[in-house]
């Protein structure tokens, strides 16, 4: 009795590391998250959250419909970033930790916001003021032409005075 209840303990460790293995499997989670990915993206949204366990999805809707902002997390969310998120499968092969990736997908998109946001009282006109430059740049130039040539025209009469012949 003893060996069959040592036997049925070892079944079970070795079962549940089996299952927590699958858990994680790159590829099962990677195929049920380009489906629950392109569903989303495809409005398909039943479909998508049938991929989510059913604690995540009521944490992630509302009145039968998903969250505004899990939807523009879900749509924001790139399939080469999938490889980098902690998702695993439950037993039924639903994704387990979608919502806390999408939670941090929303954080970060908050802070990228925030930190590119400008304001506007402090943005320049650099269009008038390229304007101002090239105008002050013309007139810099034009000042110049007028100042060189009258000198270029003394100069020239000069040096024709100069080479001519003196006998006049």
């Amino acid at each position: 009795m003893l060996r069959l209840l040592m036997l049925f303990v070892v079944l079970s460790i070795v079962a549940c590391a089996s299952s927590s293995a699958a858990n994680r499997d790159p590829e099962k989670v990677n195929d049920v998250m380009i489906t629950f990915i392109n569903s989303a993206k495809a409005g398909f949204w039943k479909e998508a959250m049938d991929c989510v366990t059913p604690s995540e999805r009521s944490d992630m809707m509302e009145g039968g419909l998903v969250m505004k902002e899990y939807r523009e997390a879900i749509n924001r969310l790139r399939l080469s970033a999938i490889k980098n998120m902690e998702i695993g499968l439950d037993s039924k092969g639903r994704l387990v930790g979608i919502r806390d990736a999408l939670d941090e997908s929303n954080y970060g998109a908050q802070f990228s916001d925030e930190k590119s946001a400008i304001d506007p009282s402090l943005l320049k006109d650099l269009a008038s003021e390229q304007r101002k430059r090239q105008e002050e740049l013309e007139k810099a130039r034009a000042a110049e032409a007028a100042n060189e040539q009258p000198e270029e025209e003394g100069s020239f009469l000069e040096s024709l005075l100069k080479e001519s012949p003196k006998d006049l």
